[in-house]
């Protein structure tokens, strides 16, 4: 099976990155449709709520829409074979920042609305903006070896 390649799986990676990257640019246009939808037919509760949560989907949505497009990035580069660049510890980096923010907006929705599910995502974005910033690190660190070894052929 061919791993990195527009036809391997970072292909097949980025185009489900591409359809989850414009679906949320759909859900975020109809947003606040959909949410006014969701609070009147599906969960019943009034609509006291609504602003709150319509500004931080809208705040978490925009973050997420440049999450996934920074992921798009990197498999871009993947696709190219070419994944020891700059340009990806930059994204991963930015990736990070976007988890953090993420994690962080949601610890402020712990005080409001909290529920098991919210510390859950919450500790989720925590672990993966970590996560993020270190393989940042190991591709910078990579990228320096690798022109190390250009030098020297």
């Amino acid at each position: 099976m061919v791993i990195l390649d527009k036809n391997g799986l970072s292909g097949f990676t980025k185009r489900i990155l591409d359809f989850i990257f414009l679906g949320g640019l759909g859900i975020f246009v109809t947003l606040p449709y959909a949410l006014r939808w969701y609070m009147n037919v599906i969960y019943r509760t009034s609509t006291e709520n609504y602003y709150f949560l319509l500004g931080f989907l809208y705040i978490t949505g925009l973050v997420c829409l440049g999450l996934v497009n920074e992921m798009r990035k990197i498999f871009k580069t993947l696709n190219r074979r070419n994944p020891f660049m700059m340009d990806n510890v930059k994204s991963l980096n930015r990736v990070g920042g976007s988890c953090f923010i993420i994690a962080a907006a949601y610890l402020i929705k712990i005080f409001f609305y909290n529920s098991v599910l919210t510390a859950i995502i919450t500790m989720v974005f925590i672990i993966a903006g970590l996560f993020a910033v270190v393989l940042a690190e190991v591709f910078r660190q990579a990228i320096a070896v690798k022109e190390e070894n250009d030098l020297t052929v």
